[in-house]
């Protein structure tokens, strides 16, 4: 997806109440996920943060992460990109998901480079050995092989840690229960390789749910990535895909749909911003197929004579059906 981009939100400096510290301390209401948990009152400010452990590696991603906690006992929305880009270029699908009710995180990690697709092609095997390697640290391959420092889920405890410091008001550590996430509150998102990502994760944790956007992209003809022959224990019920029809990857993209069990789309049922399926089409023409493929869900996509991304209403109704139990 071209260079990434290293936008600089403006980063809150937020206040540490002593109060909140001390009940963060407290074993009890870290791992207690009942009512009687303290949650947010209130919508904090955005913040924009590099993971401090891996500033002096210079050849690891660290660009910023953006995070936002909301009031009550609302879910966290984690972001994955595409490839080559950084959380920054998702800002407005972020403040949508925020103004719907959700926590969000828009999670850097290792994304540069080819793509999956370019990478594994019709090797089936390819893409679960990747996608593992970057999920964890493990399976290191000619394909991916990067260490546990640089692994989603590393990344994911450090953002968190690092927010339940800097932001208290937010309780961020009820996302992680004995250091692992707290995957029944956690809706996977993400773009391209992060939507396909976001699929692999889901298909070995279930979690609340998984919104896929211009993604995966794990079919190659007859050959389609091999984690996918197995059930998986995220319900397809949980589950969601959007693109648009002018997608380069536009038949591999639905032929995952298929594999994952989520329906087969028909360009006939596409609308320019749809809703009321677990597989949407877009019949928008917003450009180049790369482009198409690119500008479903980032900054850089089509909007309104107002300002307002065109397809924020697909991203709402996508939100909302996993947002509850």
């Amino acid at each position: 997806m071209g260079n990434r981009r290293r936008r600089v939100w403006t980063t809150a400096a937020v206040g540490t109440a002593a109060v909140l510290v001390a009940a963060l301390l407290t074993g009890a209401a870290l791992l207690n996920q009942s009512s009687s948990s303290p949650m947010p009152t209130g919508t904090g400010k955005v913040l924009s943060f590099k993971l401090p452990y891996l500033e002096h590696g210079v050849d690891n991603p660290n660009a910023q992460e953006v995070a936002q906690h909301v009031g009550g006992d609302a879910p966290l929305l984690v972001f994955l990109p595409a490839t080559g880009e950084v959380p920054n270029d998702y800002r407005e699908y972020l403040s949508t998901a925020a103004a719907v009710g959700y926590n969000v995180l828009g999670l850097d990690y290792w994304n540069t480079g080819k793509s999956v697709t370019r990478t594994c092609r019709g090797h089936a095997h390819c893409y679960t050995m990747l996608q593992q390697n970057r999920y964890d640290g493990t399976s290191p391959s000619r394909y991916s092989r990067i260490d546990a420092a640089n692994s989603i889920l590393r990344r994911f405890r450090a953002a968190i840690d690092y927010l339940d410091t800097q932001d208290p008001g937010g309780y961020w550590a009820r996302f992680l229960v004995n250091g692992h996430p707290a995957w029944n509150d956690v809706v996977l998102a993400g773009h391209s390789q992060g939507g396909g990502e976001s699929a692999f994760i889901s298909h070995f944790h279930e979690v609340r749910g998984v919104l896929m956007y211009s993604s995966p992209v794990e079919t190659y003809g007859d050959v389609s990535a091999s984690w996918m022959r197995s059930k998986g224990e995220t319900p397809v019920s949980r589950m969601y895909g959007f693109d648009d029809v002018h997608d380069m990857y536009f038949d591999r993209i639905t032929d995952s749909w298929t594999k994952l069990g989520m329906g087969t789309p028909s360009i006939s049922e596409a609308r320019p911003v749809p809703t009321g399926s677990h597989v949407l089409l877009s019949s928008l023409d917003i450009g180049t197929p790369l482009e198409s493929h690119g500008h479903t869900v980032n900054d850089f996509g089509p909007r309104t004579t107002n300002g307002t991304m065109r397809y924020a209403p697909t991203w709402r109704w996508m939100l909302q059906q996993v947002m509850h139990r």
